[in-house]
């Protein structure tokens, strides 16, 4: 059987099919839609038993009535996310139908598909018996970018590679899912419905999609984005070899990028504990790691009081990257700051004459090789947009600690914030910049905006914006470290933002950002962040 829904909403799909795990982040909105699909869309629902089609219908029904019951419950929350308990309890009546099912397959593409989807999609969902449900996410036109909240592995693939759309995502009761594109999910799904032994079909359909995975991998670029190790605290140093394998996961990787607060304190006995960390971070890749510094780099403490706890960049004598970095293999220029030259207490900034030193040394730069098709990042410590922002929806929340609940938590951002931040934000956009990387929060955050230019011939600039967390602990907070894949073919990227509690439970995706680098008025390939305004779902 199968219906059409959204594909920000694929993670109710695992939750369903192993009901023990943490629910998925939704907003009310999100869920009513999922379930009014279920109940209402008639002319998108196809199934080969009458009888099972009436009976999920009807608990779509009384899911409805469950998440109007609970009043909008999002009390706590600054986004609309229902709280897990409330996602729990709404889809409880759902699982014991959709648990009836081994395999639950997402075919995905854009409307140009609709044909291939709605064929493949009948075939899958009128075989005989109940062993294949049939999920229709929404066709997304090429331009559009998406969102996914606690994505499974097979969503996060078919992010990562949707220029080999249309496809499918199977999802496999108690063993997760992955991606496969057109040819190979059509055949899965022939296999599936007339061979009578499926745990064969399902070994080799699993390995042809990770050979599928890596074949991909090999055209991309990949970075991976660390920060705030803050190396000397006792917590961080005993997970260094955690963090080192699940990073390992990923390999192989480009480029390692740093931003910021590599030590506690500024203090030389810390040193070479770090240069013993960056030796492991080249076992990852062939070229220099990407480093800039941040306050506890810097100052005492991290905080500076007039001359009390002042820049101490001598106390560890490292190699910091400022200016323009040019990757020519990966295709990616960075544009690294100090911010923490600047500012009082944790503040940073940039200051006009940094600014001044990095656009020209960039403008030479650009004289000796073309960045024409590089993607830029600009990469610095602080963030440049302060916590939390009105409609703001959290990587992982914003924390439920004292220090965030309580009254000073507003005095707490203006002690940490960045100054010059709005001339940073306008200086990417008149610079290109479609990415930009930073630290200093201990929280991962993604901040999809748009920048107006004063350029009459391109009003505003489309800019992500991307924080990680703490990615040793640091604080007794989760672990962080993002992972950016660069097609350079497509001009778009990927951010998978992965977390893990302090107490190495292990590392889950907690949001997939896809942003796309491909008009839909001719079809070229643009640099993502160049074209018109992006739409993000989720």
């Amino acid at each position: 059987m199968g219906l059409r829904f959204d594909l920000p909403t694929s993670a109710v799909v695992g939750y369903l099919l192993a009901p023990d795990r943490e629910p998925p982040r939704l907003g009310y909105g999100e869920i009513e839609h999922f379930l009014l699909s279920l109940s209402r869309r008639h002319d998108q629902f196809i199934s080969s038993s009458r009888h099972f089609a009436d009976d999920l219908r009807n608990r779509a029904a009384e899911c409805l009535g469950r998440l109007r019951d609970t009043g909008h419950d999002v009390t706590g929350t600054r986004s609309g996310v229902l709280p897990g308990r409330t996602v729990r309890r709404v889809l409880e009546p759902l699982t014991d139908v959709v648990r009836g099912y081994d395999v639950v397959v997402l075919p995905i593409g854009s409307r140009k598909d609709r044909r291939w989807l709605d064929s493949f999609a009948r075939e899958a969902a009128l075989a005989p018996g109940h062993g294949l449900l049939v999920l229709i996410p929404t066709l997304y036109e090429p331009e559009v970018n998406v969102r996914v909240l606690d994505p499974d592995e097979g969503v996060t693939d078919a992010l990562k590679r949707r220029d080999e759309w249309p496809g499918a995502i199977f999802a496999i009761r108690g063993e997760g899912s992955f991606f496969l594109p057109f040819d190979a999910a059509y055949r899965a799904v022939a296999d599936l419905t007339t061979d009578g032994d499926w745990d064969p079909v399902l070994r080799r359909v699993r390995n042809d999609a990770e050979r599928g995975a890596a074949r991909a991998r090999a055209t991309r670029r990949r970075l991976l984005h660390l920060s705030d190790l803050h190396i000397g605290a006792r917590k961080p140093n005993q997970l260094r070899q955690y963090l080192r394998s699940a990073v390992a996961r990923f390999e192989p990787l480009d480029r390692v990028v740093v931003t910021g607060d590599l030590f506690d304190q500024p203090f030389p006995e810390y040193r070479q504990q770090y240069i013993d960390f960056e030796n492991q971070l080249r076992e990852l890749t062939r070229a220099e790691p990407i480093v800039v510094p941040g306050n506890h780099d810097q100052r005492i403490l991290g905080n500076r009081i007039s001359w009390l706890g002042r820049r101490r960049e001598e106390l560890v004598d490292l190699r910091w990257d400022r200016g323009p970095v040019h990757d020519s293999d990966a295709g990616i220029v960075f544009l690294c700051f100090d911010s923490s030259r600047t500012g009082l207490a944790a503040r940073g900034g940039i200051g006009i004459e940094q600014f001044v030193d990095v656009a020209t040394r960039y403008d030479a730069a650009r004289q000796v090789a073309s960045f024409d098709d590089c993607l830029r990042i600009a990469v610095l410590h602080h963030h440049p947009y302060p916590y939390p922002l009105e409609g703001e929806v959290p990587v992982i929340g914003f924390g439920t600690g004292r220090k965030e609940r309580r009254p000073g938590r507003l005095l707490r951002e203006r002690l940490l914030e960045m100054e010059d931040a709005e001339r940073f934000l306008t200086w990417c956009a008149a610079r290109d910049v479609s990415l930009v990387l930073h630290g200093h929060r201990h929280r991962p955050r993604l901040i999809s905006d748009r920048i107006p230019t004063g350029d009459s011939s391109r009003a505003s600039h489309s800019l992500l914006t991307v924080g990680c967390g703490a990615s040793l602990g640091a604080g007794d907070g989760p672990l962080s470290f993002n992972v950016i894949d660069w097609n350079q073919k497509t001009g778009g990227w990927t951010v998978d933002f992965q977390v893990s509690e302090n107490d190495a439970r292990g590392f889950r995706s907690a949001v997939v950002q896809e942003v796309t680098g491909r008009g839909d008025d001719d079809g070229r390939v643009r640099r993502a962040g160049r074209r018109g305004e992006a739409r993000p779902s989720g």
